[in-house]
């Protein structure tokens, strides 16, 4: 394949690049200029009737692949601020691993998100893998704002399996995070509109509903290194959007890892979106 050309700026500080890896997130605050945000919002806007298909107006909705229906979405993958801050975490070689759009209504008290982790639902072959998300709205506890663990992704991949073996999109051990909230170890990931967080993927997160008046709207951008290969799970893509750099076309494993898939290879189909 041809090779995508890579953004040699530096935008994030060598303290942020030590904040991510010892906490496992960052908040980059307005980013995206007023003309960038309202294009955003208004290719938004064009996806209600998608919305409506998909959960009604009243329900949290992921919509997934939401960057294949308009190209402002796709532009915003290829955003050079957040690219440059992924290749300092990640490596230049990046892939878009999925993206979904995830939109809460401003319905009282609908679309609190359970705590889990995004790695078991997308398994690879090691954890240079991210999630970006442009917030279209101010992110506050009132209108669902995710909130995280920090430190939480360095205990590598938690249980999200019930004890008759199913899957249950969450972390079913208490312990994995009964501790920190007792401790106060929790982070509110709050921002204004324009600004793009990002969180490693075996972060343990979740998020408020939304008890405001206004939405919480976020273009999640799930982004891989070039050399982390999905193994399975339910959030399986095969149209691999490399963002910059090439297919470097080998895996690099994690040593000594063994990982639970959530699906069987035979049926990775199916898409069951985590939420955030």
């Amino acid at each position: 394949m041809a090779t995508v050309s890579v953004t040699q700026n530096r935008v994030l500080s060598d303290d942020q690049i030590a904040f991510y890896h010892r906490h496992g997130y960052l908040i980059l605050e307005n980013v995206l200029s007023a003309a960038e945000l309202q294009e955003l919002r208004t290719a938004t806007e064009g996806l209600r009737e998608e919305r409506a298909r998909r959960g009604g107006a009243d329900n949290i909705v992921a919509i997934m692949d939401f960057a294949l229906l308009d190209e402002a979405f796709m532009r915003a993958a290829h955003h050079p601020h957040m690219l440059a801050a992924v290749t300092q975490l990640i490596g230049e070689h990046l892939r878009l691993q999925h993206c979904k759009l995830n939109w809460k209504p401003p319905t009282k008290g609908t679309g609190e998100v359970d705590w889990h982790q995004d790695f078991p639902f997308l398994p690879h072959t090691n954890y240079d893998l991210l999630a970006c998300m442009i917030l279209l709205d101010d992110s506050v506890p009132e209108n669902g704002c995710m909130r995280v663990i920090p430190g939480s992704h360095l205990r590598g991949p938690v249980d999200h399996f019930a004890n008759d073996g199913k899957f249950a999109r969450r972390c079913t051990d208490p312990a994995d995070y009964a501790d920190d909230l007792a401790r106060g170890n929790v982070v509110d990931l709050v921002a204004p509109a324009g600004s793009i967080t990002i969180h490693h993927c075996c972060i343990v997160h979740a998020s408020y509903p939304n008890n405001s008046d206004t939405p919480r709207r976020g273009l999640i951008y799930q982004i891989a290194a070039g050399d982390s290969i999905q193994l399975g799970g339910h959030l399986y893509k095969v149209w691999p959007i490399w963002l910059q750099g090439k297919d470097p076309l080998r895996a690099r494993m994690e040593n000594g890892t063994v990982h639970r898939l959530s699906r069987p290879l035979t049926n990775a189909g199916g898409l069951e979106p985590s939420e955030s």
